[in-house]
């Protein structure tokens, strides 16, 4: 269990709360609703799940679920979770917890949104760069 931001103490029902999250996440009954969600995955697209970032291979083994909600912690729908390699999970959750706004917006919908964002400079990232639209390489459009 992570500990509280620096400056912060965690109430009692706060403390409570992240020790069920931890008992949750470690327990055989986690590794067992991975493994449904994984197959309500492959059931519902056709295809092993990816990083909803970058795209990387998601496995069982390698993958993380990040939690959009925590309302359900135990009983997590589908929707619930969103499928991240461990390096882009960090990143969400640097995002998350780096801005109160971000958790003002509410975790399911900030979660959307930063994933969102991180795969669209993701994406940028992986696509081929063009030095000219008419791919001379002297600049847009240079005779």
């Amino acid at each position: 269990m992570r500990p509280p931001r620096p400056g912060l103490a965690w109430s009692r029902a706060r403390a409570a709360r992240r020790a069920e999250y931890a008992a949750w996440m470690s327990s055989a009954g986690w590794w067992q609703a991975r493994r449904r969600w994984r197959d309500t995955w492959i059931a519902r697209f056709g295809a092993e799940p990816t990083c909803a970032v970058c795209g990387a291979p998601w496995t069982l083994r390698h993958g993380d679920l990040h939690h959009r909600s925590y309302d359900r912690l135990g009983h997590e729908r589908f929707d619930d979770l969103t499928p991240t390699c461990r390096r882009c999970h960090r990143t969400v959750h640097l995002i998350l917890e780096s801005q109160p706004a971000w958790r003002r917006l509410g975790r399911a919908q900030a979660t959307d949104l930063i994933v969102a964002q991180l795969s669209r400079s993701s994406a940028a990232a992986r696509s081929p760069k063009q030095d000219s639209a008419d791919g001379d390489g002297d600049g847009p459009g240079q005779p």
